[in-house]
Order: C-alpha cells, then sequence, then structure tokens
C-alpha cells in the first residue's frame, strides 16, 4: 500500500452541533490513521468543513432575527463578516469536541474559503467555460422565497403536501365550446401561455380564455401530450423548453418571495393564499367541472423548511453528464475501488443521471462567481482574477452578484488539497495513495462530482479508494443527521466507550459497553487471534474500521485463547484511541 496513507474526509457541515454521520465517520478516520501509524507508515489527513454555504446564511440570519435585524438591514459586507466569523467559532467548538474524542483533526486548514481552494474553484469555473461545459441560460430552478436563492437538491428534501386537483374549464374564444385542463396549482393561471393538446384533439388550433389572467391564449399540439394541459413555463422546466420551441412568451406569476407578481385578482397574495383564492374563484365563475384530492410533491429548503418555488431565472449552469460517464468509465477501468464493494453499483448508477447543475446561487457569503459584464458595451468577462476594466472597450466591469454552490467549491477542494492548478501533475501523483471517506449519501454527493471534475481539469481523479462509512440506524436515533448530545455522552460513558459506538455506524451504546469490557477483560475460547487478524486488517484496508469492531466483538463474545488479551487490545486501540 502507498506511502504517504493520504485520506480525505468529505465536507462536512458545521453550522451546529456535529451530526451522527459527521461524527461516526471523523472517529473511523481517526481509527484508520491510528492504525496505519501504529504500521509505522506516514499518514496525512485533508477534512474539509464547508463555508460560505445555504447552511451559515440561515444560521445567522435565525441569529439576526433574534436580534430583531436581517441581513438586509446588516448589508451585505457587514453580514458576511458575520457569518465568517460565526463559521470560525463553529469550527473551533467542533474541534474541542473532537479533541476530546481523542480525534486529530485540523478542521481550520481545511476549510473551503481558504484562498487556495477559492482560486482552484475560480480556475475550475473558468477552464469549463472555456471548454463549453458551462453556460447562462434561462432556466427554471428550485429556490427558497425565505432563503432569496437556488438550492441545490443536496440542501432540498422531499416531501408530500396535501393537495387538490381541478378540473377547470377554458371557453373557447369564439364560438362557446371548452376545453377541460387539470390544474393542480390555480395561482399559475395567469402564468399560462398556451394550451397544449394531443395530436389530432379537436381544440387543437382554436383560442381559449384563461380564467384569473384574463386573456385568450392559443391551443397548440404536443405530440408528447396525452391529455390538454397548461402551460406556464416560468414556473415549470419542462413547460419552459416547450415554449421555447414553441415560440411563445414568458410571463412570471410568483417572485423571489413566493408572492404573485402577475396582475390580476391575486396580485399580492402569498402563495398558498393566491391557491385558495384562486380556488374559490374559480368555484363562483362555475369554471369548476371536477375536483378530487391528490398529494402534491414538493421540496422544502432544509435550511429553514420554506417549500421551494420552481422559478426561471438566469443562471450558470454545468453539463455533467459526459463528465460523469468519463468517471464511471475509469471506476470500470480500476482507477477507483470501493469498500464495501456494493458502493460501486451506486457509483456507475449515479453516473450521468444527474443532470445539469446550477453553480450559481444568491447566498451571500459564498465564493463569487468569477464574472463580470461591461457597463458599456455588455460584453462578459470570465477570469480566474476579475479585472475592473473591459478587455474590449475598457469600460468598467461589474461583477456578478451570484457565488458558486458550495458543493461545488466542495468538489474541486480534493485538487486544490493536492495541489492544484500550480502544480498540473500534482493530483495524479498523490492519487495513488489517497482514500476518499463519505458517509452513507456520499457516493453520489461527494464521490461522483469529486471523480469527474478531476478527470476533466486534472487528468485524473484525485482518490484511488472510496470508503463509504454507514450509519447504523437504531429506533432511538433513526436519523444521521440528527446531532447528539456528544458532551454528556462522554461525561456518562466515557471516550472509548462512545468511539466504539460511533466507530460501529451508530450509538448502540450497549454493545460499545460489552465490546470495551471484553476488551479490558478477553473472555477464553477458541477464537483464533491470527484468523480474526487477518480480516481485521483487510477491514482497515478498505477503509472501514466498522466492520472490524464487528468482526472483534464476535471473537469477543465466542471468547479467544489465553495468553492472546495483549493482542487483542493492540487490535482494539485505534478503535478506542488508546
Amino acid at each position: 500500500m502507498p506511502d504517504p496513507f493520504r485520506i480525505l474526509s468529505s465536507p462536512v457541515r458545521l453550522t451546529g452541533p456535529l451530526h451522527l454521520a459527521h461524527l461516526s465517520a471523523l472517529v473511523s478516520t481517526d481509527a484508520l490513521l491510528r492504525r496505519a501509524r501504529a504500521e509505522g507508515r506516514a499518514t496525512d489527513w485533508v477534512a474539509a468543513s464547508l463555508a460560505g454555504d445555504l447552511a451559515g446564511q440561515s444560521a445567522v440570519e435565525r441569529a439576526l432575527a433574534r436580534e430583531g435585524h436581517d441581513r438586509a438591514s446588516l448589508g451585505r459586507d457587514a453580514f458576511v463578516e458575520r457569518v465568517r466569523a460565526f463559521e470560525a467559532e463553529q469550527r473551533a467548538a467542533a474541534a474541542e469536541l473532537l479533541a476530546d474524542l481523542a480525534v486529530d483533526v485540523d478542521l481550520e486548514a481545511g476549510a473551503l474559503d481558504q484562498p487556495a481552494v477559492a482560486r482552484a474553484a475560480r480556475t475550475a469555473f473558468v477552464r469549463l467555460y472555456d471548454a463549453g461545459l458551462l453556460t447562462r441560460e434561462d432556466r427554471v430552478v428550485d429556490t427558497c422565497p425565505r432563503c432569496a436563492t437556488v438550492v441545490d437538491p443536496a440542501d432540498a428534501d422531499a416531501t408530500e403536501l396535501d393537495g387538490e386537483v381541478l378540473t377547470v374549464r377554458l371557453p373557447d374564444a369564439e364560438n362557446g365550446s371548452a376545453v377541460d385542463v387539470e390544474v393542480a396549482a390555480p395561482e399559475l393561471l395567469p402564468g399560462v401561455v398556451a394550451v397544449v393538446v394531443p395530436e389530432g384533439h379537436e381544440a387543437a388550433g382554436r383560442t381559449v380564455h384563461v380564467p384569473l389572467g384574463a386573456k385568450d391564449v392559443p391551443v397548440l399540439v404536443d405530440p408528447e401530450a396525452t391529455a390538454p394541459r397548461v402551460v406556464v413555463p416560468a414556473h415549470d422546466g419542462e413547460d419552459a423548453a416547450l415554449a421555447r420551441r414553441l415560440g411563445v412568451a414568458v410571463v412570471e406569476v410568483l417572485d423571489g418571495e413566493g408572492t404573485v407578481c402577475a396582475g390580476g385578482p391575486l396580485h399580492g397574495l402569498a402563495r398558498y393564499a393566491a391557491r385558495a383564492a384562486a380556488a374559490d374563484m374559480l368555484a363562483a365563475d362555475d369554471a369548476v367541472a371536477a375536483s378530487r384530492r391528490q398529494p402534491e410533491a414538493a421540496s422544502r429548503c432544509r435550511r429553514c423548511s420554506t417549500v421551494l418555488v420552481p422559478r426561471l431565472g438566469l443562471h450558470w449552469f454545468l453539463t455533467m453528464a459526459d463528465l460523469e460517464v468519463a468517471a464511471a468509465d475509469a471506476v470500470r477501468e480500476g482507477s477507483i475501488t470501493f469498500a464495501p464493494a456494493a458502493a460501486i453499483e451506486v457509483f456507475l448508477e449515479r453516473a450521468g443521471a444527474g443532470g445539469d447543475w446550477c453553480l450559481s446561487h444568491q447566498v451571500w457569503a459564498g465564493q463569487p462567481v468569477p464574472v463580470a459584464t461591461c457597463l458599456d458595451c455588455g460584453r462578459l468577462t470570465v477570469e480566474v482574477e476579475p479585472s475592473t476594466s473591459c478587455g474590449k472597450c475598457m469600460g468598467q466591469l461589474v461583477g456578478d452578484d451570484s457565488v458558486l454552490d458550495a458543493r461545488f467549491v466542495g468538489a474541486v477542494w480534493p485538487l486544490a488539497a493536492a495541489g492544484w492548478p500550480g502544480d498540473a501533475e500534482a493530483v495524479a501523483r498523490s492519487a495513488e495513495g489517497t482514500m476518499l471517506v463519505v458517509g452513507p449519501t456520499g457516493v453520489g454527493k461527494w464521490a461522483l462530482p469529486m471523480a469527474a471534475l478531476g478527470l476533466r481539469l486534472a487528468g485524473a481523479p484525485p482518490f484511488a479508494r472510496v470508503a463509504v462509512h454507514d450509519v447504523v440506524a437504531t429506533p432511538d436515533d433513526p436519523d444521521p443527521r440528527v446531532s447528539p448530545d456528544l458532551q454528556a455522552l462522554l461525561q456518562a460513558e466515557g471516550r472509548r466507550i462512545v468511539r466504539a459506538a460511533l466507530a460501529s455506524g451508530g450509538l448502540d451504546l450497549d454493545a460499545a459497553r460489552a465490546f470495551v469490557a471484553a476488551v479490558d477483560d478477553p473472555p477464553e475460547g477458541e477464537r483464533d487471534i491470527d484468523a480474526l487478524a487477518e480480516g481485521y486488517t483487510t477491514a482497515f484496508a478498505g477503509g472501514t474500521p466498522g466492520v472490524a469492531v464487528g468482526l472483534l466483538a464476535t471473537a469477543l463474545h465466542d471468547g479467544v485463547r489465553a495468553g492472546t488479551a495483549d493482542r487483542v487490545r493492540a487490535l482494539a486501540a485505534p478503535i478506542l484511541g488508546d
């Protein structure tokens, strides 16, 4: 196995107490490195912590609200300083807590707002733009009215809302007949720009009247339509693409705060108040032919629980499909191995299926998008180091207000940690001895984009192995995103028991107590430590110390041969922090 043994642990959010999944992965990584050092190997742990992301902004906004302020009243510069100070405090608190767990890691060195990481992220953006993989387009993306930003899918939770589907009659503008369409969001009727019907439908080519918006729209044929439906391109991605194909205009209905901004009787109402009012108005006008209850699929912002609003906007999008397919090819060729082996199937399944990645968000404290526009000639400038004057007409350049998605910065971070872009070959040199440790969702969220961007930008994935540290759910602690009271646990149980539980992937304290007691006083039996050591070594080599804990616990339960107590304790030492 190459030296030094280098581990990258996927970026964690430090905007509150560490989650169970984070703690479990960090303790396991510490155990891996302790064992490697005990074998006389050189080690290097590069641990990343997110900075300038939506979680940090939300946490500071909540604090400001308790003080009677908001970020607008504070101003962007002062707010950014407040966020950075908060993140530094959180990193220090997390480092102190991890020290109590005997986890030796430098979280400050891995903060994603470090200058080297910021420069690597800007460089990546520019090179992807120059390669034609980054484009600025009007597309519908999920936005949070409360946080006032695009929300990455990793920051959203799928949910179901109580919903009602109305069958709305749209009268023909000329002959008095009607086209019935099903509408789940009647508040969006002011944004209808057309009705599409299947080929051969009798209403094709006519014009119908849309209530609430008080306008007539064409009935057009869409070969993919299976039933008549309204087209609302400002708030539906498929409809936006269809509107471009059909050449119809776009009418925005909901603004950034989720309030109806289109003209008509709903103007000024909040989204769901407008929905209730629209249903009442339609019923009063005898425009509802039928209704039925049906759950509405929606997404909530993970930071504030607000229901996200799909809105059309001008954003930067990175085409990921080909990059991910190339990463999948590298995995098939053996460039990256996985433990457990089943994780490779997750990687290959996700590759190419993620769609385009919206990189431009509106979080104030993030890394600025390296884009500026000339006030005089309108020329767009995309540069690693921002200029103040236009290279074409020498006019004044104004930077883009958007920031890079923090997950994109995190995906570029392994390249920066290796020395890229200053050293073009650094990533390939360091990859062989590097393992990426991720949590249960980290294969798709981190390993895939990291590998894909590494191959494209540096010619190699930034790691040769991926270890997936799973979290074992228990009835009392079913969510790996919960934050256990670690201080209370340490005071009640002691470091060794808590570490044993976390390294096993959860907080099964009964099993951890039994494990520690058996390590300290191994019961006698017939289990062969030599046979156990082989499997134990394989588990550590694969980056899965939780498997090793299970093997040792089983052997101790059965009993080990007399005279092997010291060997048992030596095997357990990296896990327990001894």
